[in-house]
């Protein structure tokens, strides 16, 4: 099998496990671009047009919109191969021996678990930048509320005007910088400014040898992973669909003298 060959066998793997974990993007494994039911391209073009004829096209929809598609694109491909190496990481629970008149759980780092760390920290990072394009669109829409540099996702939402807060969608998109938000972006800014997941399961490690209570905890941890990026895929799916619906209910409000 030639390399070229060997490209398209690999992707045809990672379909499967698309599949298998039932992973998908905005643009869906077969390109329809729906959420709930809903085609995504016309409804995000709808939902921005009266801003976008107000503001004069200041801000550009369009890539922004594809923007939100490659993030998701790649939210998906780096979580299935979280996925795809996950069961075959070294477990120190399953290769622990007596040494000395007590268990040892040694951490024989084999190359999946390597894989795996590296994916996920790849993953937290693109979630991340999923979120802040995200922020750049809701921000558009308030564009004397903030400065160009200081546009991410939390400070975006922390910009809408409290005549707005009413709205479902807000409150939902509100809860999400709240709580999912924090937690995402707490793993992500260890990974970047600190430390490593790889590094940290590794020191982790050393610290409990021989505890294989606490060793099972500290793998199944490893382990989740994976699952956790998957349900972050699916609040980047919601958050698209709340941030739409909340342009919605805002629009005859903040557009009223657009056509």
């Amino acid at each position: 099998m030639d390399r070229h060959e060997l490209i398209w066998e690999y992707q045809r793997s990672i379909i499967d496990i698309y599949k298998e974990h039932d992973l998908t993007s905005i643009r869906g494994l077969d390109d329809k671009y729906q959420i709930n039911g809903r085609q995504v391209i016309m409804w995000h073009s709808e939902a921005t047009r009266k801003c976008s004829v107000k503001h004069n096209g200041q801000f550009n929809y369009f890539k922004n919109f594809d923007d939100l598609l490659f993030c998701s694109d790649e939210l998906l491909y780096f979580t299935a191969h979280l996925y795809l190496y996950r069961p075959y990481i070294n477990n120190p629970v399953e290769e622990g021996f007596h040494f000395s008149g007590r268990m040892v759980y040694p951490n024989y780092q084999n190359l999946k678990a390597k894989r795996y760390s590296m994916f996920a920290d790849v993953t937290s990072q693109k979630a991340y930048n999923y979120w802040d394009r995200i922020g750049d669109l809701i921000a558009s829409f308030f564009p004397d509320k903030l400065k160009p540099h200081n546009v991410f996702f939390p400070s975006a939402i922390e910009a809408i005007p409290s005549d707005f807060h009413n709205s479902d969608n807000y409150l939902w998109l509100k809860d999400f910088k709240e709580n999912g938000y924090v937690e995402l972006n707490k793993m992500r800014k260890q990974i970047v400014h600190y430390t490593t997941s790889d590094t940290d399961f590794k020191h982790k490690h050393l610290e409990r040898t021989s505890d294989k209570g606490a060793m099972q905890a500290l793998q199944s941890e490893r382990e989740s992973i994976a699952d956790f990026y998957k349900n972050h895929i699916s609040l980047t799916l919601t958050g698209l669909e709340k941030t739409l619906l909340f342009f919605e209910d805002i629009n005859p409000k903040l557009f009223a003298d657009v056509e």
